[in-house]
């Protein structure tokens, strides 16, 4: 994160907001008055803020158009997502954490999938909690496998073999994760939000 701010001369910052309208809007349609929605919140941003919000949206640009054989122009995205991506720029600063925006914000471009709730259960997640939600969601063992790589330590481990943690118990209360018969499994929501932080198919 640190070379991604050094790359950015100071001069470029105040003309972020026209970039990030200028990188949304020809890949997809937009609802009437995203842009101001964007403007007003991206204005509240300090300036180390601005660029980790820029990076997240300018890379999930990148990868939808990474998806030439599909025409996006009549996806609508919503702008509360947009909206809680830039809310939750500190939550960016970890690079792994930030991939997995870019993938949620992609997928919202590309899709116009992603419901707010899911984008706000997401921003209460830490790396523990993602582990453990990972480990249930059986489909795609690939985020759990980088999740791991990633957040990988003693502590993180120790979780995933305690099944009444805080964690677990905190997942359970957001509906993401239920106990049935003495064991865990990932519900309804909890796949929602794995898959829509996953990588574009």
């Amino acid at each position: 994160m640190k070379k991604i701010i050094k790359s950015i001369p100071k001069e470029a910052w105040g003309a972020s907001i026209d970039l990030v309208n200028k990188l949304i809007f020809p890949v997809t349609a937009i609802t009437v008055g995203i842009g101001k929605l964007i403007e007003q919140k991206f204005s509240t941003l300090n300036e180390v803020q601005k660029i980790i919000a820029e990076q997240t949206i300018k890379e999930a640009v990148e990868k939808v158009k990474q998806k030439k054989d599909k025409d996006f122009s009549k996806v609508i995205v919503k702008p509360q997502i947009i909206y809680i991506v830039l809310e939750n720029t500190d939550s960016q600063s970890d690079d792994t954490l930030r991939s997995l925006w870019v993938n949620l914000t992609a997928r919202e471009i590309s899709e116009g999938s992603v419901h707010p709730e899911i984008a706000r259960l997401f921003a209460k997640l830490t790396a523990a909690d993602l582990i453990i939600l990972s480990e249930y969601y059986s489909s795609h063992k690939s985020i759990a496998a980088l999740l791991l790589k990633s957040f990988s330590s003693v502590y993180t481990l120790g979780l995933l073999r305690d099944p009444k943690s805080f964690n677990h118990v905190y997942l359970r209360d957001l509906g993401l994760i239920e106990d049935i018969s003495g064991r865990w499994f990932c519900t309804v929501v909890g796949k929602e939000l794995m898959h829509s932080i996953s990588e574009l198919s």
